[in-house]
Order: C-alpha cells, then structure tokens, then sequence
C-alpha cells in the first residue's frame, strides 16, 4: 500500500522537506505538482532510491520506516507513547515538539535533519547507558 499524495505531501513537510512558498498551506490536495516532485526526488536522494518523483513503492516504504522509527524513537526519549505506524499525526507533532523543546530547539513540530540527526544521538546515548548499566549489574554479580 502507497501513501496518496496528499497523505505523502503532510508526510514529507513533517519531515522538513520544502512543498514550494507557502508550504503544505498553499500546496494540499492530491495534485502531483512539481514543487511535490522536487521535494519527492529531494527524499529519494537522501535515502538512495530511485528519484522518480513520485510516490512509488520504494519511496513509501522508505517513507513508511521512517516514521516508525521517529515514533519508537521518540516513545524511547520522550515516552511519548506514539503508537508505531506510518502516521505522522497531531500525537506525534506533539511529541516532536516536546522533543524539541527538552533540547532547546525551535519548536515546530517537524522533525528535519536536524531533528532527526538528535533525536538518533539521543538514542544512542540512551542504549550506551542502558548497556553500561546491564554490565555493571552483571560484574557486580559476577
């Protein structure tokens, strides 16, 4: 299953990507205009696929394991408890901007780059700790 273009349009403004002047407000619908496709191929070429343009399968489901991650990412510093879906809904808007307010970031609820980049340092300093405190435990009983 694919994401409409409108449904793929709220997507990729949630993640940053530019839909031309007025952003997603002067850009709804589903019209595959060429501000949707730049910003497609934009999003294709980050993630190595194919840059159609368009919403085929390998974009959504780039698209789609995306999101899940930023949602499990998100549960694990934030414990925003986001259920794990290809959405990128007002709970999670929410959620981003909570992150990004613990990190005085400015807060607007799209996850960028930016975003996405601390939000997977954060996660991993988690899990280190996380780790370091299992072996502690484990020596300790050793």
């Amino acid at each position: 299953m694919t994401y409409s273009i409108s449904q793929f349009k709220m997507t990729l403004h949630n993640l940053g990507y530019s839909l031309g002047p007025d952003g997603l407000n002067g850009n709804h619908g589903n019209l595959l205009d060429l501000y949707t496709q730049s910003a497609i191929q934009e999003f294709q070429a980050h993630f190595g696929l194919l840059m159609t343009g368009k919403v085929d399968q390998p974009t959504s489901e780039c698209a789609r394991q995306l999101i899940r991650n930023l949602q499990h990412r998100l549960n694990l510093t934030t414990n925003a408890q986001l259920p794990i879906n290809e959405f990128y809904g007002p709970r999670m808007i929410r959620a981003v901007m909570r992150f990004q307010q613990l990190h005085d970031m400015p807060m607007t609820g799209i996850a960028g780059s930016t975003v996405r980049q601390k939000l997977n340092e954060e996660v991993k300093q988690l899990l280190r700790q996380r780790v370091c405190a299992v072996e502690g435990i484990l020596v300790g009983n050793g």
